[in-house]
């Protein structure tokens, strides 16, 4: 089991480290050639096409992927009924789109949403097989799926970029990236079937898709509120900063988010009959878990400044301190949300919506309570909503679950506070010698972190670190190490 989770990490890295190169320096590319207006433009119709994708696909990604005895049915009522969703998503992105270019005063949102909502069947065909992947435990091949499909698309979408199609270069990314990825996925699963309806199949699925769906459209409907409140309070070009940091922080955290989740939800689910199983699991998976997605975000945001000025060139400046929230906040979520993984791997993904719910009302709150705080309130909403939704993971009672509250502080408090030490004296780095190139300093606050970090860890939660240090090393080579330290 060890070895194949190894083999799972090691592909979900080259995922998360290709799509991360892939995409920004996609963004390099993009943000020298197009202006934060096209930016802005894009940001608004990928943010309504990431909402409509959650009707068609999303619901049945977990369904599948979490049920007990799986029928070939069940896939072929699942396809059915995310292409139908699709179908009309398809046909309502018309008027949709002329809505849009009226209330934003740009008239190719017209044209851009209708083209970029075709790529809805993909996605939803590729969420289907995807649960059914997770099912089999294909992890690897989800991220070979993922990872080349980048590569396919963010490539072809320069080429077109450079050949002078601007916005719509943007667009095709997405699309291109969402086909890719089906395709590729659906070749490496090599399960073949055909969408059939079933009312039956379909009301096996309905309670458990029916929670994911509004959960994660809750998560969803977070961004197109986010941005339209953006768009419409501080303008279109405001927006394009805002898109930029986005596209520096989003990426890494889709990818550890979704990895984390689909491992942690399959290893949760295997215990769920023995109470004492799944706690001994709870304690190690989510605290080793927390450790290695923590310093991640932290180390990001204390880098921002070196590293956004260096990949989008000058004129983005405003971008720098949103980009440092989003990493923030996801530092405080992704960890926490662990917990609510492992009540969705037991049936109760509703505690996840809960706290959705709660991330939505509480970054627009801010966001509408701040806003003589301009841009900076932008960053801010959305730490408070990754704060709220950490909060409940931790503050929720024993009777919804049964994993005391000061284990789950105890489990996440390490990563947090040694990331926290690390990320402050990382961003202390380039003040203390300001006339040190901003990349000969980014590549030393990065190796600093790392050394930081792991001594942190080290003084924090020795087990933890040893156990961590042994994925990385042979044995026997770690234990010359530990002798060595004990020494």
């Amino acid at each position: 089991m060890q070895s194949r989770l190894l083999v799972w990490l090691g592909w979900s890295g080259a995922d998360t480290i290709g799509r991360l190169a892939l995409l920004t320096g996609g963004t390099i590319v993009f943000s020298r050639l197009l202006s934060p207006h096209d930016f802005g433009v894009t940001a608004i119709v990928l943010t309504v096409i990431n909402v409509a994708s959650v009707f068609v696909g999303t619901p049945f990604e977990e369904a599948l992927a979490q049920r007990r005895a799986l029928r070939r049915g069940h896939l072929r009522a699942a396809l059915a009924a995310s292409w139908g969703a699709g179908l009309a998503i398809a046909l309502l992105s018309v008027p949709l789109g002329a809505l849009f270019a009226g209330f934003y005063h740009e008239p190719d949102i017209a044209l851009l949403l209708p083209a970029c909502m075709a790529s809805v069947f993909f996605s939803g065909h590729a969420d289907v097989i995807t649960g059914l992947a997770r099912r089999l435990r294909r992890f690897s091949d989800i991220s070979i799926a993922s990872l080349f499909s980048h590569l396919i698309g963010v490539t072809l979408s320069l080429v077109l970029c450079a050949m002078g199609f601007g916005v719509w270069a943007l667009i095709a990314q997405r699309v291109l990236i969402v086909v890719f990825r089906a395709a590729i996925l659906q070749w490496r699963i090599g399960f073949w079937t055909l969408p059939k309806w079933s009312s039956r199949h379909i009301a096996e699925l309905r309670r458990y898709a029916g929670l994911s769906l509004v959960d994660r459209l809750a998560d969803n409907v977070t961004y197109l509120a986010f941005t339209g409140l953006i768009g419409a309070v501080y303008g279109v070009t405001t927006l394009g900063y805002v898109n930029i940091a986005m596209r520096l922080v989003e990426p890494i955290r889709g990818a550890i988010g979704g990895t984390s989740h689909n491992l942690a939800f399959s290893y949760f689910a295997s215990a769920q009959n023995d109470r004492v199983r799944l706690a001994a699991r709870l304690r190690k998976v989510i605290a080793e878990a927390a450790l290695a997605i923590a310093p991640v975000f932290v180390g990001l945001a204390a880098v921002t400044p070196l590293l956004l000025p260096l990949a989008v060139g000058p004129g983005w400046e405003p971008a720098i301190n949103i980009a440092v929230c989003l990493s923030l906040g996801s530092a405080i979520a992704l960890p926490a949300r662990l917990i609510y993984s492992a009540q969705a791997s037991g049936g109760r993904p509703e505690f996840s919506l809960i706290a959705n719910l709660a991330g939505v009302v509480g970054t627009l709150g801010l966001l509408l309570v701040a806003v003589d705080l301009g841009s900076l309130s932008v960053g801010l909403s959305r730490i408070f909503g990754d704060a709220l939704q950490a909060a409940m993971a931790l503050l929720m009672s024993r009777r919804l679950f049964f994993w005391p509250r000061r284990e789950r502080l105890a489990a996440l408090a390490p990563a947090w506070i040694a990331s926290g030490a690390m990320g402050a004296l990382v961003a202390l780095g380039p003040h203390l010698a300001p006339n040190v190139s901003p990349v000969i300093m980014l590549v030393i606050s990065v190796l600093a972190g790392v050394v930081l970090y792991a001594g942190f860890v080290s003084l924090l939660s020795k087990e933890a670190f040893n156990r961590i240090l042994g994925y990385l090393l042979p044995a026997r080579r770690r234990g010359q190490i530990l002798d060595a330290k004990d020494v």
